[in-house]
């Protein structure tokens, strides 16, 4: 709904300074736009992923030319929003270190023309997003999730290493699905049998798992579990022979890839295989892949942001957007509350005092 606010103007006969009188500083614009229209432009701009000039067109479009909310106004929109979830977003946080299983990976973004790093943590209920100009340890930190991990803590990844740095506690697993495509590129690459027999390897377990799970099954039988590791360690020695005998041959075509990825599986075996052994543990981290596609097709769409800031208040406005929806509150709703200047709390959606 668009308003329009008439003030009365004084002039002041001594120094000639113009007093504006009849509203309240808030409403000192030409127009102001209500909580429905702010919490649609939101929408476009966080969650359908339009640009700030799309969606300034798209409003004035349906509403007949009725409204005209300039890309500026976007902007500061944005970033008001942002603001007012900065309590949400540290609750939020706080939460997240309380879960025993985190997921988390990050991904490429552009910010003023330069590569940046766009993060998430979460799991099905919360989604926790950040924003930097540099994918590196001092981000980590800045975020205050990892470093702040116990040993209680399982945290799901696609083999960062900077997970196993010395000052992080909290317990590795790796992605069983990254390393299956690990094992696909390096039979392709080298012709190898024994990556295409590991990934095979890894398909059949999960299939059986999953019969087991539907079974009401906690665990592998002890059986399994021990042909399962007789497989897997023939499987590993049949690589190392393999690599030895065609090294020299392959130098060329990735005899050094496939050193490294058996040199790391024998390094990080368990937690490669932690799942076979606990059905309460994930196999993969594509729910990590899955929150980060659309950050992707928003940088297809809008191209980059105009600063860290901008970007990280589009994460902060998307976590708050995705846990709710996480957690059956409609966008709308929540982001009406939003504008509103009343924000659903972590309290509110996780029934926490």
């Amino acid at each position: 709904m668009k308003r329009r606010i008439v003030d009365s103007l004084y002039r002041c006969n001594d120094c000639g300074e113009i007093i504006r009188v009849g509203s309240i500083p808030v409403a000192r614009t030409a127009c102001q736009y209500g909580p429905v229209v702010q919490s649609l432009a939101l929408s476009l701009t966080n969650t359908v992923n339009a640009s700030i000039n799309k969606t300034a067109m798209f409003l004035a479009g349906i509403a007949n030319q009725e409204l005209h909310p300039s890309e500026g106004y976007i902007a500061k929109l944005q970033a008001r929003a942002s603001k007012g979830l900065t309590s949400f977003y540290e609750d939020l946080r706080i939460l997240l270190l309380t879960r025993p299983i985190i997921f988390w990976d990050d991904t490429v973004i552009f910010i003023h023309a330069q590569r940046a790093c766009f993060r998430f943590y979460g799991d099905d209920s919360i989604a926790f997003y950040t924003a930097h100009l540099h994918k590196d340890m001092k981000g980590i930190q800045e975020d205050h999730v990892l470093p702040l991990l116990t040993e209680e803590t399982m945290v799901m990844h696609d083999h960062n290493m900077i997970n196993y740095h010395e000052d992080f506690f909290f317990q590795n697993l790796e992605c069983a699905q990254h390393l299956q495509r690990d094992c696909q590129k390096n039979a392709d690459d080298t012709e190898h049998p024994w990556s295409s027999e590991l990934k095979e390897l890894i398909a059949e377990t999960i299939d059986d798992r999953k019969r087991a799970i539907a079974e009401q099954q906690r665990c592998f039988k002890k059986e399994y579990i021990d042909h399962f590791e007789e497989r897997l360690e023939h499987i590993l020695q049949a690589g190392w022979k393999q690599y030895e005998e065609n090294k020299q041959r392959l130098e060329k075509y990735g005899a050094s890839v496939e050193k490294a990825l058996l040199t790391r599986l024998n390094k990080y075996r368990p937690n490669y295989f932690a799942w076979v052994y606990d059905f309460s543990l994930p196999t993969t981290n594509n729910l990590s892949e899955r929150s980060l596609r659309p950050i992707k097709t928003k940088m297809k769409v809008s191209g980059q942001f105009e600063s860290e800031q901008a970007a990280q208040n589009h994460a902060v406005i998307r976590s708050y957007v995705e846990t709710c929806r996480r957690n059956g509150i409609n966008e709308i709703t929540a982001l009406k509350r939003l504008s509103e200047g009343n924000p659903y709390t972590v309290a509110e959606i996780f029934d926490v005092r």
